[in-house]
């Protein structure tokens, strides 16, 4: 979302929930906030510990292994992977020494044949996205999280491989006196999982809640998230009266009434995005239009676990659009488009050539009109015009400073800074 201040927000956004802290709760369950990109959750058994989730670098959970020990001397045995993403698995190797079982859940997404043949884009719109090649100063955060280690001049990432994977939908079990439910619960990746702890009422969501606008639709690329699996797994957990709720990141929910109504607001959010998109599909709008309307409602908006630091509900809509009906919006001037540079160079003569558009840039950024900017800098930048370069870059910082979410803010910085290299 782009407003004013909007890297302000961001800003104290970081600094109001990138505080370390450690939660106790019930009988020997303690997560670990702030200490990495992710959370922990360290679960005492009879001799042991259960770790769900590991943090984002090595470095990190040793300093969190330090804390843990000053609490209890018992070894991690069991670590459990709430889903995939590295950074809730990179820094497992610090247990390497004693953990005898490491538990992740299957994958229910069936994955695009030949995927990886796409990974170099999607590796170089990732680092985009979450600005590692950024300093501190222009990163100001990673959105759900302080900024990873990696970036931090820690080690990277070093996950240990799963010894059992749960291909169950549920699968109950006690591990070291510590009876606990594994649940698969698909939304923000397909390996997502629950750990439910039945006689404490605490759950372990791994992403699919935490305490911004989710990132439904993820601008660095990759398969569809399905929004409709992650209400159904979000109606899940509501249905399970937690009196704790333990995020993959961000503040812990307490409290058998903060939980269900924060779980309740969280998930008509998403489902009014995806109902809204959906009935407007349906009535034949094309996307933008559909991009123009949709929107949270007034009761969910203002809600501080509901702002855009993340994820979007624009490039939601977006998502949905394309996962439903495909590229093409139904307007059948798009069923074919004459070639960019073409299109451009008759642009530009119509506007009245090169120079004109150049001073309407600059018009336009003046004006602090910088979307329109960048529409016009595409045009030149089509036919080779390297001053429209120079604009273009001016335009992405100067909406990086307007971008509510730290994705967008990324992207906006570090594509600009690569097209400084490039020039």
């Amino acid at each position: 979302m782009l407003q004013k201040n909007g890297a302000k927000l961001l800003q104290a956004f970081a600094q109001q929930n990138e505080q370390k802290h450690i939660y106790h709760f019930g009988q020997g369950v303690h997560q670990f906030v702030g200490y990495g990109h992710s959370n922990a959750i360290a679960i005492e058994g009879r001799t042991s510990v259960i770790l769900v989730d590991t943090l984002d670098s090595p470095d990190r959970s040793a300093l969190m292994l330090t804390d843990l020990q000053a609490i209890t001397n018992k070894p991690v045995r069991t670590i459990i992977y709430t889903h995939g993403h590295p950074d809730h698995r990179g820094g497992a190797s610090t247990f390497a020494a004693t953990a005898q079982s490491v538990i992740a859940f299957a994958n229910r997404d069936q994955a695009l044949i030949d995927a990886q043949k796409v990974n170099d884009v999607l590796l170089k719109r990732t680092q985009h996205q979450m600005g590692y090649q950024l300093n501190d100063a222009e990163a100001l955060t990673q959105g759900v999280g302080m900024r990873e280690g990696h970036t931090q001049g820690q080690r990277g990432y070093a996950p240990l491989p799963p010894t059992e994977i749960i291909s169950d939908m549920l699968v109950d079990r006690v591990i070291d006196g510590i009876h606990l439910q594994l649940i698969s619960a698909p939304g923000e990746n397909g390996d997502m999982g629950y750990v439910w702890l039945p006689e404490q009422k605490i759950m372990c969501v791994g992403d699919n809640y935490y305490g911004a606008f989710p990132n439904l639709a993820a601008i660095r690329g990759g398969q569809y998230r399905d929004i409709g699996q992650w209400i159904q797994s979000l109606d899940l957990l509501i249905e399970y009266n937690a009196v704790a709720v333990l995020p993959g990141h961000l503040q812990p929910l307490e409290g058998a009434t903060v939980v269900k109504t924060t779980l309740v607001n969280y998930r008509d959010a998403i489902a009014t995005v995806f109902d809204q998109t959906l009935a407007h599909i349906d009535a034949g709008l094309p996307v933008q239009a559909i991009v123009e309307v949709v929107q949270l409602p007034e009761h969910l908006r203002n809600l501080p676990y509901l702002q855009e630091i993340y994820g979007s509900v624009e490039w939601t809509v977006r998502a949905i659009f394309a996962a439903y009906v495909g590229w093409f919006d139904g307007n059948p001037t798009n069923l074919h488009q004459m070639p960019e540079y073409l299109y451009a160079g008759k642009m530009v003569a119509l506007i009245g050539g090169k120079a004109k558009v150049i001073v309407a840039i600059k018009q336009a950024l003046a004006a602090s009109d910088y979307l329109w900017a960048l529409q016009l800098c595409d045009l030149l930048i089509a036919l080779g015009e390297a001053e429209a370069v120079d604009l273009k870059i001016t335009a992405l910082y100067a909406l990086a400073e307007l971008e509510t979410s730290a994705n967008g803010r990324h992207y906006y910085i570090s594509y600009a800074k690569a097209m400084l290299e490039n020039k």
